[in-house]
């Protein structure tokens, strides 16, 4: 009883650690400033960005899946530079 007590008190902590943890969609303000920018220009401001821990990079209407990660941000580049940047 008591180990099925604490699983379920690290699954309940965890859970709610995850939710506070930082995400691209926290950054949702700033992303707008990398439209323009080179490729690895807006890669690195993304990886100074806290939660954001994937870059997909893709040309506008590349096939994308369609999973949600919160952790990731897709750029969208055209002929060198940002047209769009998303989350997830």
């Amino acid at each position: 009883m008591l180990k099925a007590a604490l699983l379920l008190l690290s699954l309940v902590l965890a859970r709610e650690a995850s939710a506070q943890a930082p995400r691209c969609a926290a950054h949702e303000r700033e992303l707008s400033r990398l439209i323009g920018l080179t490729e690895p220009e807006a890669i690195s401001a993304l990886e100074a960005m806290p939660g954001v821990r994937l870059v997909r990079i893709a040309a506008p209407g590349a096939p994308l899946t369609k999973d949600y990660r919160q952790e990731r941000a897709t750029l969208l580049i055209r002929e060198g530079r940002v047209v769009d940047v998303t989350c997830g």
